[in-house]
Order: C-alpha cells, then sequence, then structure tokens
C-alpha cells in the first residue's frame, strides 16, 4: 500500500501491510547528545562532584530520583529506581516523598504528575528529552476514529502525552500490553479497539488477539513508530543469530523486526526457547531463567547496563549497537544536579486534562 502517511490510521491488517512502504522516520529534530552524557568527557573530579551533591540534595529535598533504563550509565548509577515506563509510574504514585525528579523523557514525568500525591513535586532534569514515537499522534485523527466508532475503544500505549491519554479509554505500558489488549477484547467484543502510536507494537496486538482466537477485523492502528527501534530490523537479529549460534533473543515489540521475527516463530524457524518478545524491564527479570550465556538484547542499548547488573555472568549483544535514544540521553548528571540544585524544571499540566488522563492511566496500572 502506497501514499500512507505517518499518524494515518488503519485497519491491522492494512497498516501491517503498508508498514513497509511507509515512512516512519522521526517527526521531530532528533537533539545531540550533550557531551557530558558520555563519561569520558567528564574528569572524574566533576563525576564525583555531580554525584555527591545529587546525593546530598536528594536527602535534603526528601527526593525519589527515578531514572529510565534508556538512560545514561551514570544518571543509573545515582538513581533509586531504575525501570521501565510501567514500573517507574508504579514506584512514583507508592513514594511519600517530596520531590519527585524522573530522568526520562517527558511523557513520564508527565505520568507521575497525573498519579502525584498533593505534596509533591515533579521534576524533569531536561525539557529536550521528547519522544518521536510520540511526535507521530494526530490528535485530530483520533477524534474523528472516536466519531465514526461511538462504541469503539482506544488503547493508547503510554509512549504518548497527557492529550492523548485524556482521548484514550485505556493506557498500557510494554509490560502489560497482552493482557490490557486480553482485557478489552473481552469485555467489548462487539467494540471496535484502536492501538496507537505504534505500528510495530500493533503488530504484536493484533498477534496476541489471534492466539487468543479473535479476529482483527475490528482492530485499528496508527502508522507511528520510534525510530530508534524501529532501526533494530530483522537483518540485524539474523546476523547476530548467525554470529552468535545458541544465544537467547530478548526482542521488544516496538523494534522494526517484529512481524519478521513473529513469523520466524510462527512457522518454527526460529525456538521459542532461543526468542522472546519482552517488554524493557521484563528483558531483566527473564534472566535468571535463561541457560544461554549469550543474550542478544532487540532493544536500545541502554538497557544492557541493568540486565549485566542483574547477571553479571551473561554476555549481552546489541542487535544493532546504533540502537541509542539522543532523547533520553538527554537527562544527565549535569543536568539531574542542577534540577534538584534548583528545583527545575517543574512538570505541570491542566488539572481537567489531568484528571481526564488519569482513568486509563489507573487502568494500566491496575492491570497486570
Amino acid at each position: 500500500m502506497y501514499g500512507v502517511i505517518a499518524g494515518e490510521i488503519l485497519l491491522a491488517k492494512d497498516a501491517i501491510e503498508a508498514t513497509p512502504y511507509t515512512d516512519l522516520g522521526p517527526p521531530i529534530e532528533i537533539p545531540d547528545i550533550p557531551k557530558e552524557a558520555f563519561p569520558e568527557n567528564i574528569s572524574e573530579e566533576q563525576r564525583e562532584f555531580w554525584k555527591s551533591e545529587i546525593l546530598r540534595l536528594k536527602k535534603e529535598r526528601n527526593a525519589l530520583i527515578l531514572a529510565h533504563n534508556y538512560q545514561a550509565p551514570d544518571v543509573q548509577d545515582v538513581a533509586d529506581v531504575i525501570g521501565d515506563s510501567l514500573k517507574l509510574a508504579q514506584r512514583g504514585r507508592e513514594s511519600d516523598a517530596d520531590v519527585l525528579v524522573e530522568a526520562a523523557v517527558l511523557f513520564m514525568n508527565q505520568i507521575l504528575f497525573i498519579m502525584k500525591k498533593p505534596h509533591q513535586t515533579v521534576l524533569a532534569p531536561s525539557l529536550k528529552a521528547l519522544c518521536s514515537l510520540a511526535a507521530h499522534v494526530d490528535l485530530k485523527k483520533i477524534r474523528e476514529w472516536k466519531a465514526k466508532h461511538p462504541d469503539g475503544k482506544v488503547v493508547s500505549y503510554v509512549n504518548t502525552y497527557v492529550e492523548v491519554k485524556a482521548e484514550s479509554d485505556y493506557c498500557c505500558a510494554s509490560a502489560n500490553s497482552a493482557p490490557v489488549i486480553r482485557y478489552v477484547a473481552e469485555k467489548y467484543p462487539a467494540s471496535p479497539i484502536l492501538f496507537l502510536p505504534d505500528v510495530y507494537f500493533g503488530f504484536y496486538a493484533a498477534d496476541t488477539l489471534k492466539k487468543m482466537g479473535q479476529s482483527i477485523d475490528q482492530l485499528y492502528l496508527m502508522m507511528g513508530a520510534c525510530h530508534v527501534h524501529d532501526m533494530i530490523r530483522a537483518h540485524h537479529v539474523r546476523k547476530a543469530m548467525l554470529e552468535h549460534p545458541g544465544a537467547a533473543v530478548v526482542v521488544h515489540p516496538e523494534c522494526g523486526c517484529t512481524s519478521a521475527c513473529v513469523r520466524q516463530l510462527d512457522a518454527g524457524l526460529v525456538s521459542k526457547k532461543n526468542m522472546e518478545f519482552r517488554s524493557t524491564q521484563s528483558m531483566i527479570d527473564a534472566l535468571k531463567d535463561m541457560p544461554q550465556k549469550e543474550v542478544i538484547v532487540a532493544t536500545e542499548i541502554g538497557n544492557i547496563k541493568p540486565m549485566s547488573k542483574a547477571a553479571p555472568d551473561k554476555i549481552f549483544i546489541p542487535a544493532n549497537p546504533e540502537a541509542v535514544c539522543a532523547f533520553m540521553k538527554q537527562n544527565t548528571l549535569k543536568n539531574l544536579y542542577e534540577s534538584l540544585r534548583d528545583m527545575k524544571y517543574e512538570i505541570k499540566l491542566d488539572p481537567e486534562l489531568a484528571k481526564q488522563a488519569k482513568l486509563p492511566i489507573t487502568r494500566m496500572l491496575e492491570i497486570v
């Protein structure tokens, strides 16, 4: 299918067919990664100063530092909690700290604001930490779809901004996408479902429904993608598997290799013991049950650090070593320190919009 553009909404079968011919490149400019995100560009004295000051200020402010798995190693080292979007949302909601500072991308800071307690302040170290996937969303097209399908249900991936969540019935993270899709499909069997904005994840959602014995004729997908996961293709995974025979493969469903890997599994070309689809955090949780010494990792390379900490005896091979999110890496030791020092950048949202977005987020946190 030619002529399809990013942000369009199509029936799942049409979206899957159109994906190879659709430009899913980043709709926003990718920033340069700050030089201080790389340890080799900072003196050891400077790094230790920032780390010690962050720990001092954290205690002084009664702050909780949350960091996504894709953050730079130095940022992960000073965080209280390291995890994917679901884990960080859960731990943030549970915390009674006065300050919640989250090194991630901004839609995650928005989630913290929506779920925070009245006394809490939410900070973001950098306002440049945007998201190319979230930027693919066309809000107007969502509203048009809802008008055409008044009984339809909108399931938005967590990688969306508050305005999109406010238009959604349910949210899901990569860690609980399958349970959410199953829940919605079973609760509303006659209702069409719009899953957005990641079309690769949408393929995974369609596969989940098929394995439930359900038709995907009522499933709609938005044409969007994360530019980092989009660059992890089937040939990267295949090359790594040829170079490391017998290695386990863990694939994030956002990756551009998703459809090919699912088909290989379904056709029996790859053993289910050797390849699994896993969320960012689930990749780490699964390591204890993996007998393989080597693990091929198909996601942003930052996740290799927490995986290595969880299983120091294993060897991790990035499927594509160039899969680096420049938006996540906008958060550095320097601006994390400055954020705590100056109490910036405080996240604030329109109260009514936050209220509307809270319901689908709450449902996400309850369905695991």
